[in-house]
């Protein structure tokens, strides 16, 4: 069967059959590390920094979320003709509500990737992540015993008689990943992969309860066609499960390249919640997106269509190396 129609009906059968909910980030594909281990050192070149910025709209005080990454391919002899290790780190701040409620990460990774022909167009990677997890409170919340009846307000300068016994807690996070890239013809390609976080299911409670953080699985599949000299279209699919509760997004973007200067739109749709464009500008490898989520879900008459503002930078370092921009296949002498 032809790759390319068998990729088109999955696309179909994964809009029928997942449900959804709120994801993270949007730009998913901006956050290689934290989507999957396996993607560190999986770029055209040795080096890649990135940063991420969201802020999602709520009902009262948006939630912010910060992701700053780094990783290097290395060759080493030991890795084989044609193979490679990747080193990185993911740090990871997310400020949640009025509280507020806080979480910090940082993440080391380790991956290591095995071409299957000469010119590494196929290969497969995996790779595993382990870090620490710092969660906070700030006791900021309001307590009905707080309520003065006599001005008929929410008074702060009331105790709450609210504590929480532990304020900062500490776990450790295990991660672990695989994917998949195959250029499977003279202008396609396409990358699927896979992802499990939290696999020691660490205890999350300030309380000192055994409340443990439930394993996450994200599922993604990624395709490039190259239009014509200058064009990639890439239609995507990206899918989150955790706890019994799943997400869906779908959507693409479209790349207009002239010399080093790429122009970016894409649109995407987080299944009945969000409909998400994208735009965005690369120039010497270093590419700029921004994008916003338009909420359509049932709470709609609530959010009034506001959802969530996303930024991510990307660079890339090809120290005296050229770069495929069409796709990654990565070659060795």
């Amino acid at each position: 069967m032809n790759t390319k129609y068998l990729l088109a009906g999955l696309f179909l059968l994964l809009a029928f059959w997942l449900p959804a909910q709120d994801i993270h980030y949007s730009q998913w594909d901006a956050a290689p590390l934290y989507i999957n281990p396996a993607l560190t050192g999986n770029a055209s070149c040795s080096w890649r920094t990135g940063v991420n910025y969201r802020t999602q709209a709520q009902y009262t005080k948006p939630f912010e979320t910060y992701n700053a990454f780094i990783d290097k391919r290395i060759t080493p002899g030991f890795a084989g003709p044609h193979g490679w290790f990747g080193l990185g780190t993911n740090l990871y701040y997310d400020n949640a509500g009025d509280g507020p409620l806080k979480k910090i990460q940082a993440i080391l990774f380790l991956s290591y990737t095995k071409g299957f022909n000469a010119d590494n167009t196929t290969y497969a990677s995996m790779g595993a992540g382990l870090g620490i997890t710092n969660r906070q409170i700030n006791n900021n919340y309001t307590f009905d015993n707080q309520w003065n009846g006599t001005t008929f307000e929410f008074d702060p300068n009331f105790p709450s008689y609210e504590n929480f016994p532990n304020a900062s807690i500490f776990y450790p996070d295990f991660n672990f990943g695989i994917h998949f890239h195959q250029q499977a013809g003279r202008n396609f390609f396409y990358e699927i992969g896979s992802s499990l976080s939290h696999i020691n299911k660490p205890v999350e409670s300030f309380f000192g309860e055994e409340q443990r953080l439930e394993r996450k699985s994200i599922s993604y599949l990624t395709t490039n066609f190259k239009l014509g000299t200058n064009t990639i279209i890439n239609p995507s699919a990206y899918y989150v499960w955790q706890n019994n509760v799943s997400e869906l997004m779908i959507g693409g973007n479209i790349e207009y390249t002239q010399a080093y200067l790429t122009l970016i739109a894409g649109i995407w749709n987080r299944i009945n919640r969000d409909i998400i464009p994208r735009i965005g500008i690369e120039y010497h490898l270093m590419r700029l997106q921004f994008s916003y989520d338009v909420n359509i879900s049932e709470q709609r008459s609530a959010s009034s269509y506001k959802g969530g503002f996303e930024v991510s930078l990307i660079k890339i370092f090809c120290p005296g190396k050229k770069v495929d921009k069409t796709c990654k296949s990565l070659r060795f002498k």
